[in-house]
């Protein structure tokens, strides 16, 4: 069985990592075993120019992980259709849940972060995978609709952006995590 994989959207300056990092916390706290999978659209230099670990890649090493005393970095050559699910299944085995901060056009599970200061309606529908909307705003405000036969809203749930133990909640009766 796949690790589940849930995707934390929404614009650039939303709160993205800041409710990614609360969500952690919280499913930690309950006995989770979490990983994260952070996607951006920008090219970035993975290791130090000139050191053994980026010498052994720029040589023509597909993979190479880098151990230290406590942690590990692991870089590897990317297929352009790689998904956030193949990922997560390819790098995160053995874990509870698999939390990913973007790939907001991907296929699967997702969960909007919308904070006034930025935005006041959400970018995802239902048709996108999004099953809440993370927000300071109420569901009139964001212009969601309330209205239970409509399809692009219907069962998308609304919380708190301070509610963390709800959204602990959502995600854990969404997958049917135990501990």
């Amino acid at each position: 069985m796949s690790t589940p994989v849930l995707a934390i959207v929404g614009l650039s300056g939303s709160g993205k990592t800041t409710m990614l990092e609360r969500l952690i916390r919280e499913l930690k706290w309950r006995g989770l075993r979490v990983g994260t999978l952070k996607h951006s659209s920008h090219k970035h230099t993975m290791d130090m120019p000139g050191k053994d670990s980026w010498r052994h890649k720029e040589a023509g090493a597909e993979r190479t992980l880098f151990v230290g005393p406590e942690t590990l970095q692991f870089v590897a050559d990317l297929a352009p259709e790689e998904t956030m699910e193949t990922l997560a299944d390819s790098y995160m085995s053995g874990l509870d849940i698999v939390l990913v901060e973007g790939f907001k056009k991907e296929k699967g599970d997702k969960i909007e972060v919308v904070r006034s200061e930025r935005s006041s309606s959400p970018v995802m529908s239902k048709e996108d995978g999004l099953i809440a909307v993370i927000s300071d705003l109420t569901a009139e405000e964001l212009g969601l609709d309330t209205d239970k036969d409509s399809a692009s809203t219907a069962e998308v749930k609304l919380i708190d952006i301070n509610d963390i133990e709800e959204v602990a909640d959502l995600v854990m009766s969404h997958f049917s995590l135990k501990v």
